[in-house]
């Protein structure tokens, strides 16, 4: 991000407008706005008829939350201004400025401007020796929402497109890294690809505490839903049983991010504090110092998030943002000061850069955390000193909802291992103290898409197991391709995953904890899609596939006839209990209902049955998972024996389906030595076909069983 030269866009009257600020600047700019014409008062506060001229040379956290006020009871359409004028030397404070809490403004101020396009809003930086007449020859022209006014004339920001570095981090097992909010979400992630790659030892600071022992009924119970129906009769009020299902999968994931750390070669405690409280950090710090040695490295992920338009959002939503964010960070360097830190790092958001719709808190609190890292980047000069605006993620403080409007939107989504491995990336090399790391992320065909197989982001993989092993299913990997390819090219439909060659299996060890890490290579760019390979991080290749897409929706084909309903001699307790290796979250056949020479049929749940959390994905992994089981089922009749996919020709998904259960209708091709082919559709409640797995190859296992069963035909 530079400065560069603005052009006057020509005028744009002020109209009706209050000056707020301190004396006597609030009444000179007030009385000079006058002289130009603008009915312009000075007061103490906004009044709801007329914009708002903020004067924000001096101040601190009330400052700004008297700003945010301010924007909230002014005037703010087509005859209504919200600005706010600082005096940071014309430079927005981008140089270091030894207090530069006011700089959170700009934040507001572009949440603003994204909320109220009609209205005239600015953030106007200006130097000590800015003449009034100028500023008040600016309240009168158009522009760009953050202007300059200094001796290198007038200016406004732009951002600088960067090469995506690839280095790692300067610290070794020695070094102690603290970091906010680096037990969840994807402050986890990064932390964990932190650890992989330097050894180092972090300290994970956090509000809740993990050490408590959960409810005996709660220990069987793997994920959310699970967990609500085991707690339900104790629960209370459902207010109370989410409250405490959400305690519980907190622990869970704060226990298995300790886990992950150890078991990448790092090492890892946590710590219960309020981040915000910094006689608390400090208190919390000298025990670590003691056994460790001195802090090097500073993370600060903490965040929370209070969504809401300013007209609608309240004091208490603002503070709770702007607490755990600025508080917490202002606690942490407090803590710190004398402490010989070669690294710091703060997750910001593009929000500081860009604004964004119901987040002024977040965005001014950000654009003071970017102020903050270039005031520690001059205090600091040895160190390697972030502030990472950070776009979307998959994941964290993106909820389903979210995540389906960014799509809407047309904004890619960062996958949460890119953006850990992104993140390590950054902070090994030299470069600009802030920066912005958003969807194009995603698009980077040159850099493989890294997906971590574990229990955090897998859960239901565990009911995926042949004998004590958890393995991926075929269905994932297809998912992953499809949504590489959607990420490459964010405006095509996915028309089919072709010439799926299965090469080797992919077991999970440690599936609990750190899991395995696989990559999405792109072998090859093609006009209507690409190559992709999905390789072990030492390059060894597990699948290939070709993704084709399209410019418009795949058309679906008619669905196939109902079958004649041959007999099937076991129901899908039976089928589950001998034939197939499936646990509870993949159990998916509801009961088979046709199983003929050519042919089968059964009925199936789909993924949203299931409550696998697959928002946002091309395919429904739980009934395609439940096709191939068809398949295998019609195999063991046509082969004698048990057996796995090794290739299929083309999955083709159609869309998501209608509620209720699916119908899945198998059509047998050949049966021949140790192998069978055969077509699979998926047919939905409303009777449309919403996919189908073309040429399906099964290989018979060469012991004839899965481990643990009994093997009947």
């Amino acid at each position: 991000m530079v400065l560069v030269p603005t052009p006057d866009a020509g005028a744009r009257p002020l109209p009706a407008v209050v000056v707020l600020g301190d004396e006597p600047l609030r009444s000179a700019l007030a009385a000079a706005l006058t002289t130009r014409g603008v009915d312009a008062v000075a007061a103490d506060a906004a009044q709801a008829d007329r914009g708002v001229v903020v004067v924000a040379f001096a101040g601190d956290d009330g400052t700004v939350r008297a700003a945010f006020q301010a924007a909230r009871a002014a005037k703010l359409d087509a005859q209504g201004a919200f600005v706010v004028v600082t005096r940071f030397g014309g430079d927005f404070g981008l140089g270091g400025a030894d207090d530069p809490t006011l700089t959170a403004v700009y934040g507001l101020t572009k949440t603003v401007a994204l909320e109220h396009p009609e209205a005239f809003v600015r953030a106007i930086d200006t130097a000590v020796d800015t003449p009034l007449d100028a500023l008040v020859v600016e309240l009168g022209r158009s522009g760009p929402v953050q202007v300059s006014l200094s001796a290198a004339g007038r200016r406004t920001l732009t951002d600088v497109a960067l090469p995506s570095p690839h280095a790692t981090p300067a610290l070794g097992p020695d070094d102690v890294v603290v970091v906010s909010g680096g037990a969840r979400g994807v402050t986890a992630a990064c932390v964990i690809e932190l650890a992989a790659r330097t050894q180092a030892r972090f300290v994970l600071l956090g509000r809740s505490r993990i050490d408590g022992d959960e409810p005996a009924e709660a220990r069987r119970a793997s994920d959310e839903p699970a967990l609500m129906k085991a707690l339900a009769p104790t629960a209370g009020s459902p207010a109370a049983l989410r409250k405490q299902v959400a305690a519980i999968l907190a622990t869970r994931e704060a226990r298995a991010t300790l886990a992950a750390i150890e078991a990448s070669g790092g090492r890892a405690r946590y710590v219960p504090v309020d981040v915000a409280d910094a006689g608390a950090v400090a208190a919390a710090l000298a025990p670590v110092r003691a056994e460790w040695g001195p802090i090097t490295g500073l993370v600060h992920g903490a965040g929370v998030l209070q969504d809401r338009k300013v007209k609608d959002k309240t004091d208490a939503m603002w503070d709770a943002v702007w607490t755990t964010k600025i508080g917490g960070v202002r606690a942490m360097l407090s803590a710190t000061e004398a402490d010989p830190l070669r690294l710091i790092c703060f997750f910001s958001s593009v929000a500081a850069r860009t604004g964004n719709f119901g987040q002024a808190d977040y965005a001014a609190a950000n654009e003071l955390l970017n102020r903050l890292a270039a005031r520690e980047a001059v205090r600091r000069p040895g160190a390697v000193v972030r502030s990472i605006g950070w776009g979307p993620w998959e994941g964290g403080m993106v909820t389903p909802a979210l995540a389906r409007a960014f799509h809407a939107r047309g904004i890619a989504l960062i996958p949460l291992l890119a953006g850990a491995r992104a993140f390590v990336d950054e902070l090994g090399a030299p470069g600009p103290h802030e920066v912005v790391i958003g969807g194009l992320l995603a698009g980077d065909a040159a850099a493989p898409s890294v997906r971590r197989v574990c229990a955090r982001d897998y859960g239901f993989l565990r009911d995926h197991s042949v004998g004590d092993k958890v393995v991926v299913p075929v269905v994932l990997v297809l998912e992953w391709f499809a949504q590489r390819a959607r990420e490459l090219r964010p405006g095509a439909y996915v028309h089919a995953v072709e010439e799926i060659a299965v090469l080797k299996g992919i077991e999970v060890p440690d599936f609990d904890t750190v899991g395995t890490r696989l990559e999405v290579h792109t072998v090859e760019a093609l006009p209507d899609g690409f190559r992709f390979e999905l390789r072990a991080p030492g390059g060894r290749p597990h699948y290939r596939a070709r993704v084709r897409l399209g410019a418009a929706p795949p058309v679906a084909p008619d669905a196939p006839a109902a079958t004649l309903g041959g007999p099937y001699p076991y129901d899908a307790a039976a089928v589950y209990e001998r034939l197939l290796f499936h646990g509870p979250d993949f159990q998916v056949i509801r009961r088979v209902t046709d199983m003929g020479e050519r042919r089968a049929e059964a009925e199936l749940s789909a993924v949203r049955e299931k409550g696998w959390a697959t928002d946002g994905w091309v395919t429904d992994m739980a009934a395609g998972d439940g096709a191939l089981q068809l398949a295998v089922l019609w195999s063991r009749q046509a082969l004698g024996g048990a057996s796995l996919p090794t290739g299929i020709a083309s999955a083709r998904p159609y869309g998501q389906p209608a509620p209720g259960p699916v119908r899945s209708v198998l059509r047998g091709q050949r049966s021949e030595g140790r192998r069978t082919l055969s077509d699979v559709a998926l047919v939905d409640a409303s009777g449309r076909v919403y996919a189908e797995l073309l040429g399906v190859e099964l290989t018979a296992l060469p012991k004839g069983e899965y481990p643990g069963k009994r093997g009947e035909a």
